[in-house]
């Protein structure tokens, strides 16, 4: 956003009340600021609904505010449209452990309704949307899918907006997995604390839903409409919290079940719309509310019960008029009528009330043209009865209006346990749900209402919602995303980029570039001399460090010579060929961050020396692919700083969990395997390289995970000779594709003097190496080169190592069928600031003015 760039906010949303309910209240604060144009993206059905908020509170606004809101129609059709073709009532499930996977079920088989062309459609037309519109900001309701992906597939981080209470959103961030035997699962309608005899079906409820819908054919079905279309990121529904992402929620901590709530949520309140007044709206209907307290029935935008149901709900109003003893009481209830009911149907359900009605001590519409927060703002309602949805319960928490609630799917049963966990209403068909028993109804709002409780506890409730509006809150948050978008993310505790503790050393080259280590630079200089003594135990060391490939190996199959052990070996070593796959899950389970800040691998750093140097610090927010050159005999640069952490690693790139990748095959090798999966080596498979950058980290999906790989692998190997630098890049893309699909930015990494620890040896010059190197080649399929250093063992030369890592290179995520022209592109760009990392120190680190930088293939 520049400077002189006016704040735009673009919403992207569904139709239906309760999802645009919360975006209607904050837009109409944003007009109120005058200083933002807002947008709204959403299906035809909302326009009428955003005319009438705008001759509402005209007054409120500036004499501008009419060039400052712009409406863009989708095309297709809404949730609702979909819905409907069901030829479903409701989503509506029983509660409980069964009741929850049905609704479960429900949501993803109904809900997600669209044909592909439809899908597609609606993606496509709100990818225009914000192409034209080039917002500074979107926010998009938490389940309009195909505004949510265009917003990732136009390169926007969205703002999230969720209509619902906090747990939708945390649930599954609360600690020792307390999903499943601490909180109800939305939808089971179960009681908090959870009672004993109910936390086994809460958590086989919460595993069967999880199951579903990693399993939902539906899904699957979306999944595969995206590919094909070349949708990129994550499925939309995947995740109820995102960390790099901000959500906005119109719930309080007060309101819910004690709960941890990250940083990047905010709970801003119910986010309510303003109303004009009933009297503005209705002077009629405001004259009949004056007459008697009130009670109103509002079941919800999409609740059209069933004539049974209905009838019902009327008998129960009834058996409570007749049963109520106090000053006169009336009744208001929108009762929509299904497009299938035929009208006489409906008339006989409400024939219960027919006498009440005739003397307008009850009054039933199919729709209201008065705003219910309008009538609850009137103080003459003195119970809201509701199905539990978001915004009706959010509407008499902020009036204070105690609840009757009847609920009949997901969300609904929990606010309906909520509000008798409050003690603000009571859960009016607990023993029927998703029906209604009319003798429940009338002694829930006997209850209710002949109990000063209920409204004294709303109102304390009240008073905290009024400390400041949500909807203020909620505007006031957007724009300082909008001009701030690098508060987005959540904060990562106990990342300090830059901290104290390890001040950093500086060198630079010739041309004033800078590079930083937590090691005193010694870029020309010899290693210091040792005592012999001490350099003799170093170099035994090192020898054994450098030849673990061969040692333990040979020791675990000697194991098999020992009776005692030999049956239990024999089944390690079927289980680490045929079972094993820790090397390749991205779990680190095994990893010992003991054992790599050992003493061992000081010893080792300090042998050479080798040194770690940063060109720039490093997001802990992304994800990274370094790519290590050159590969040298046995790629001991990169095992002392990219595996070991003793020579800064963390420090220079504090959030970053790296794990350095080799080939497979080493994984199925007796002891060894042990050895390098606690030392911080994981496969290079393709399988591995993904699972490393899509699990665990600071997000559960890869935040703040890296791989190294040594790019041009034993090709590379092969080539490797004192004073060289000769590099295989051209033929090695798989790394780039896979940057690609994870959305890992890729970096760098040249180690100076990596080809200078081991002299290679002339294989054609002696029978022996010569035989088995043709033998070799012959049973592997490619070259195998001998290489030897310090009493012509295989033991490093003591020469320094400087390894440097240069700059990021941007990867945007691909997902589906990455493009293989970007994958060209940024495979050209990586070869061009590897040489260029390369050109840049080659001085500073003493290297010969003869060696030069050679793609070889």
């Amino acid at each position: 956003m520049t400077p002189n760039q006016r704040t735009s906010v673009l919403f992207l949303a569904n139709s239906e009340h309760g999802q645009t309910n919360i975006i209607l209240a904050i837009t109409h604060e944003l007009l109120v600021r005058g200083d933002v144009d807002v947008h709204i993206g959403s299906f035809p059905a909302l326009e009428r609904r955003i005319e009438k908020l705008l001759a509402d509170n005209a007054p409120a606004y500036d004499e501008s505010f009419r060039s400052r809101i712009h409406f863009h129609p989708i095309r297709g059709p809404s949730n609702t449209d979909v819905f409907i073709r069901t030829g479903k009532r409701g989503a509506f499930h029983p509660p409980g452990y069964h009741g929850a996977v049905l609704g479960f079920q429900s949501l993803c088989e109904d809900i997600w309704g669209w044909t592909e062309e439809e899908y597609v459609d609606i993606y496509n037309c709100c990818v225009e949307i914000v192409q034209n519109v080039q917002p500074s900001v979107i926010a998009a309701d938490f389940f309009f899918l195909q505004g949510r992906d265009a917003a990732y597939n136009t390169g926007y981080t969205a703002i999230l907006i969720n209509t619902t209470s906090l747990t939708h959103i945390v649930l599954g961030l609360q600690p020792q997995s307390a999903a499943l035997w601490k909180y109800p699962l939305p939808g089971t309608g179960f009681p908090y604390p959870l009672p004993w005899h109910f936390i086994p079906f809460n958590a086989l409820a919460v595993i069967k839903t999880a199951k579903m819908y990693h399993g939902s054919g539906r899904r699957r079905e979306i999944r595969e409409w995206r590919i094909r279309h070349k949708i990129h990121g994550r499925f939309p529904f995947a995740d109820a919290w995102r960390p790099d992402r901000f959500h906005l929620s119109p719930a309080l901590k007060e309101l819910d079940w004690p709960m941890e709530v990250p940083d990047n949520i905010l709970p801003c309140g119910p986010i309510l719309l303003p109303t004009a007044s009933v009297l503005k709206q209705d002077p009629e209907l405001a004259g009949w509310l004056q007459k008697a307290p009130t009670i109103l029935v509002n079941l919800g935008t999409l609740y059209a019960p069933d004539p049974k149901v209905a009838e019902n709900i009327a008998t129960g109003l009834k058996l409570f008029l007749d049963a109520w003893k106090g000053e006169e009481i009336q009744i208001l209830w929108k009762l929509p009528k299904h497009p299938h009911d035929e009208d006489d149907i409906h008339n006989q359900s409400i024939e219960p009330l027919r006498q009440e009605t005739e003397i307008d001590r009850v009054r039933i519409h199919p729709w209201f043209s008065v705003e219910p927060m309008a009538m609850l703002q009137t103080g003459q309602i003195i119970c809201s009865v509701h199905h539990g949805g978001a915004n009706s319960w959010y509407e008499a928490i902020q009036n204070g209006v105690p609840h009757v609630v009847l609920p009949a799917w997901q969300d609904c049963y929990e606010n309906a346990a909520r509000a008798e966990w409050l003690g603000i209403g009571v859960y009016g068909n607990k023993t029927q749900a998703p029906s209604i028993n009319g003798q429940e109804l009338s002694r829930a709002l006997l209850r209710v209402i002949g109990n000063r409780s209920y409204k004294e506890k709303a109102l304390d409730l009240a008073k905290l919602c009024h400390k400041k509006e949500g909807r203020v809150a909620g505007a006031e948050k957007i724009v300082e995303l909008a001009r701030n978008p690098g508060l987005m993310a959540m904060h990562i505790p106990d990342v300090k980029v830059d901290d104290p503790q390890y001040p950093l050393s500086e060198i630079r080259n010739s041309s004033g570039m800078v590079l930083q280590s937590v090691q005193v630079p010694q870029p020309e200089g010899k290693p210091t001399a040792k005592p012999f003594l001490n350099d003799l135990a170093e170099a035994t060391l090192m020898t054994a460090l450098c030849n673990t490939w061969f040692i333990l190996p040979v020791l675990g199959y000697s194991l098999l010579l020992v009776p005692g052990v030999r049956l239990l070996v024999l089944v390690y070593m079927i289980y680490i060929k045929y079972f094993a796959q820790a090397h390749k899950m991205g779990t680190l389970a095994w990893r010992n961050d003991s054992f790599r800040t050992s003493w061992v691998w000081k010893i080792f750093v300090s042998y050479f020396p080798l040194r770690l140097y940063r060109s720039a610090s490093l997001s802990p927010r992304k994800k990274y692919i370094f790519g290590y050159h050159p590969h040298g005999v046995a790629f001991r640069g990169a095992v002392g700083a990219f595996a070991a952490d003793v020579a800064g690693f963390s420090q220079l790139f504090p959030g970053i969990t790296n794990t350095l990748l080799m080939k497979d095959s080493v994984f199925y090798q007796p002891l060894l395997r042990e050895y390098l999966l606690s030392a911080g080596f994981s496969g290079v498979s393709r399988t591995s390289c993904i699972k490393h950058l899509t699990r665990g980290g600071h997000d559960g999906r890869g935040m703040g995970r890296a791989i190294t790989i040594t790019v041009g692998g034993s090709r590379e190997y092969n080539v490797a000779r004192p004073d060289t630098m000769d590099v295989v890049i051209k033929i090695r893309k798989g790394f780039i594709r896979v940057a690609v699909e994870t959305g890992a930015d890729i970096v760098p990494v040249v180690a100076f003097g990596e080809n200078d620890i081991f002299d290679r040896l002339d294989v054609e010059s002696k029978s022996v190496l010569k035989f088995v190197a043709r033998v070799w080649e012959w049973s592997v399929g490619h070259k195998v080169a001998f290489s030897q250093g310090r009493f012509n063992l295989f033991c490093p030369y003591r020469k320094a190592l400087n390894v440097v890592v240069g700059n990021p290179i941007p990867v945007t995520q691909q997902r589906w069928d990455p493009d293989q022209k970007y994958i060209d592109q940024l495979h050209q760009q990586y070869i061009k600031q590897l040489e260029e990392l390369w050109n840049n120190w080659k001085d500073t680190f003493g290297t010969r003015k003869t060696v030069r930088f050679v793609v070889v293939e």
